[in-house]
């Protein structure tokens, strides 16, 4: 891997409910992202991906594990410090038309990150503004107009042109794409890769499509119950991806060139809830390959092959 930028190391986060129960959306997740690379996250709703993206963003701050950015410990900063580290990271949204006040025109949205953070004059700003609208492949005139205006592909330009505002070394994709039909879809995906090669920046890519998740990632993370259960690289997910969720996942995935004669076999029981997570393996319950050391014992992450790591005791006997 390149030099790492960002690194979590056993991020937790846990919701006290109303009833005094603990939920625990993330449970010790570990991740490495490198500089110029694009890290694919997956898994089925509710698996954690949105809190650990919270996590990532400091937005929100872990109840237990560390954060780094570029290195030095972020997890603890506060106040001034903490605003300006999060200028490094900044998110592209799922809906891009709740992104935007519906009373601010394009430019005034897009110039906000800079009117917070940089001291600019008003021209300054304008020129800035332009040559984000230039960089999105939008015309420049479009400062003028507001968002409820254009197309969801117009307003998603929109919104990556003010997530690069500052600069960032990082980009979070929150399912961008997934509020837009598949042509825009397109649109956009490889408007993001031009931008990552121009810029050589890192992203973090967040989808429920497993094909343009690994498509477009380097490599690949699946969560599963607040955990992650393998990372592998972008290109080897169809054929070397060996966590038996993983492969569930894989096998969910409709493709014209698939085998129609071969029945669908669908996971068996309900994912456990967040409230009362199982002493093992969290995926134990489901698990058609399931061993009664997995009813005990949580499975740690395992190198299995270079960049390839899996938590499953079918590939950790020590």
């Amino acid at each position: 891997m390149s030099e790492i930028l960002l690194e979590g190391r056993q991020l937790t986060r846990r919701y006290a409910t109303d009833a005094g129960r603990i939920l625990t959306a993330c449970n010790g997740v570990d991740l490495m992202l490198g500089k110029g690379e694009t890290l694919g996250i997956v898994g089925e709703s509710g698996c954690g991906k949105s809190t650990l993206l919270r996590l990532l963003t400091q937005l929100e701050r872990p109840d237990a594990g560390r954060l780094l950015l570029g290195g030095e410990d972020v997890t603890g900063l506060k106040g001034e410090q903490l605003r300006q580290s999060r200028r490094h990271i900044q998110m592209v949204f799922q809906d891009p038309a709740a992104a935007f006040f519906p009373r601010m025109k394009a430019g005034d949205a897009i110039s906000e990150p800079l009117r917070n953070f940089e001291k600019l004059s008003r021209q300054e700003i304008n020129k800035r503004v332009a040559q984000l609208l230039e960089l999105v492949q939008l015309p420049k005139d479009y400062a003028q107009r507001y968002p409820h205006s254009m197309s969801g592909g117009q307003r998603q330009r929109l919104g990556i042109a003010r997530a690069l505002a500052l600069n960032p070394s990082i980009l979070v994709c929150d399912e961008a794409t997934s509020a837009l039909d598949v042509s825009v879809q397109e649109q956009i995906i490889r408007l993001l890769v031009d931008i990552q090669r121009q810029r050589r920046l890192s992203m973090i890519f967040v989808c429920h499509d497993l094909a343009l998740v690994q498509s477009l990632s380097h490599r690949v993370m699946v969560m599963y119950l607040g955990n992650g259960v393998e990372i592998l690289p972008g290109d080897q997910v169809w054929n070397k991806a060996c966590h038996p969720y993983a492969r569930a996942l894989l096998d969910s995935v409709f493709a014209i060139d698939m085998n129609f004669s071969k029945p669908i076999a669908p996971l068996e029981g309900d994912v456990p809830s967040p409230l009362d997570l199982p002493a093992g393996c969290p995926f134990g319950a489901r698990c058609p390959r399931f061993m009664e050391r997995c009813r005990s014992e949580k499975p740690p992450l395992v190198p299995v092959a270079p960049d390839h790591q899996v938590a499953c005791h079918l590939y950790n006997m020590a």
